[in-house]
């Protein structure tokens, strides 16, 4: 069991390491895309700044915690989009018959195609993230730690419900431009802070948008650490992760019995 961890937790760091070097390979644009994600960044909040320049608070909600939200949301894109890139494209993956790639390899199938890309700009996003928890709170080394044990497992949340939303491909064909909505939607959501929104949304932002886990729960244990909203984090995201899993596979049953074998070049 441990050998088997460990194998797969090599497999998926050589893949991010091909991956950043393929993106460096133009360093130039490398560098440029990290750059003006991080400017970009930084604009979204221009918004909020010129608000609590007028009220002092929005419903319990200051600036300083739409500083932490926007630095765990980015961080948890972040994660997504740099280690399981393959997420975005998942159901077109699944349409177009690609994953007969995959399939003929010894390693896990979803785990293969979640880490087979990973977005440049990205790193942007995690600087941005990085740059604001820091200026914001003054962390020590192990809250710093904290944090980025926080935004991973907000990445992993984006990612299982990514997977979940693409997945309906198996059962629906080409339905790219849904699961694209039902994630950007996810993403916008944490961008928000939770008190604007109703009992009845906050509901829906902790389930079936999962937001609340994304942002909301991570910036409320920044400003006030408990042991239970942690475990609560902890054990939604691996519960979504089986969950995500369970249907992927499920599904994989109709696409193997359903499709024909396709000759894949790899981009």
């Amino acid at each position: 069991m441990f050998m088997e961890a460990k194998r797969t937790i090599k497999f998926v760091f050589q893949y991010f390491s091909a991956n950043l070097q393929s993106a460096m390979e133009y360093r130039g644009a490398f560098l440029s895309q990290i750059v003006f994600m991080f400017i970009n960044n930084f604009m979204l909040l221009f918004f909020w700044w010129v608000l609590f320049t007028r009220i002092e608070s929005l419903n319990g909600w200051g600036f300083q915690h739409i500083l932490l939200l926007y630095a765990a949301a980015s961080g948890a894109f972040a994660c997504q989009a740099l280690l399981f890139g393959g997420s975005f494209s998942l159901s077109r993956t699944i349409a177009e018959g690609r994953l007969d790639f995959y399939l003929a390899l010894p390693k896990p199938v979803l785990l293969h195609v979640l880490i087979s890309r990973s977005s440049a700009s990205a790193w942007g996003d995690l600087a941005f993230a990085l740059t604001i928890f820091v200026l914001t709170s003054s962390p020590s080394l192990g809250m710093t730690l904290g944090f980025l044990i926080l935004i991973f497992t907000g990445g992993v949340v984006m990612t299982s419900s990514a997977v979940l939303a693409h997945s309906l491909s198996f059962w629906l064909g080409h339905s790219e431009r849904l699961a694209g909505q039902l994630t950007e939607a996810l993403l916008s959501f944490s961008l928000y802070p939770e008190g604007i929104f109703s009992v009845a949304t906050r509901f829906v932002l902790y389930t079936l948008i999962p937001a609340g886990f994304v942002s909301y729960l991570p910036v409320r244990i920044l400003q006030e650490y408990t042991p239970v909203h942690v475990s609560l984090l902890i054990m939604f995201a691996l519960g979504l992760t089986m969950l995500g899993r369970f249907v992927f596979y499920r599904g994989l049953k109709r696409y193997e019995s359903g499709n024909l074998m396709v000759i894949n070049v790899v981009e």
